[in-house]
């Protein structure tokens, strides 16, 4: 499935490859617009709202994640700049660290695209009643499973390629190898040197 289908989403970022590093840059959108076109203040990428995030390659649609930690959209999508090789990363994220940093050594077009719902005022049950929020918000793993249920809907029951958990399958051997090596090294040596020692893919 190509983003271009998609009418809820936005474009948040590039992905560029540093040369001499396996550390990624992501470049964010200046001027941030809406899926309608309307100018997006900067704070959208920093604030706590339910979001979820969609990797492009070439224009095509190769993973739906979603997430509601602090910092935003930007610290959600930290670790995916170096596969958080500097800590324990679950295998998960390391894995979508390793073919995002795979596919841009083919030289392919990477975009991060974010859907999200705004914070709305509610009034919410406390102990003695109810009480006035003026953040509310709804879980992210609703619009994650929306977009997941259009995007099977639309691909005859397939998950994005990304979405390997989901698909029910492994990560290739390299990646698992590789987080191993991660963890060892995490837990043996100095962090600071961790990154400099991860193989070239």
């Amino acid at each position: 499935m190509y983003i271009k289908e998609v009418k809820t989403a936005f474009k948040i970022a590039d992905v560029a490859f540093v040369e001499g590093s396996t550390k990624l840059q992501f470049n964010y959108v200046k001027k941030l617009k809406d899926e309608k076109g309307n100018p997006l203040p900067q704070k959208i990428l920093t604030e706590n709202v339910a979001r979820v995030y969609i990797i492009v390659v070439d224009g095509e649609i190769k993973k739906i994640g979603g997430s509601q930690s602090k910092g935003g959209i930007k610290n959600t999508l930290m670790i995916y700049q170096d596969g958080g090789v500097k800590g324990r990363p679950s295998i998960r994220s390391f894995g979508i660290w390793y073919f995002l940093y795979s596919t841009i050594l083919k030289k392919k077009k990477i975009e991060f695209y974010m859907v999200y719902q705004e914070n709305f005022e509610k009034e919410i049950k406390g102990l003695f009643g109810l009480k006035k929020v003026k953040n509310a918000y709804i879980s992210y793993k609703l619009i994650e499973q929306c977009c997941i249920d259009d995007y099977l809907a639309n691909e005859n029951g397939q998950y994005p390629e990304w979405n390997v958990q989901e698909r029910g399958m492994d990560l290739p051997m390299g990646i698992e190898d590789e987080h191993v090596e991660i963890l060892k090294m995490s837990a043996t040596k100095d962090k600071t040197i961790i990154r400099k020692e991860i193989k070239r893919i």
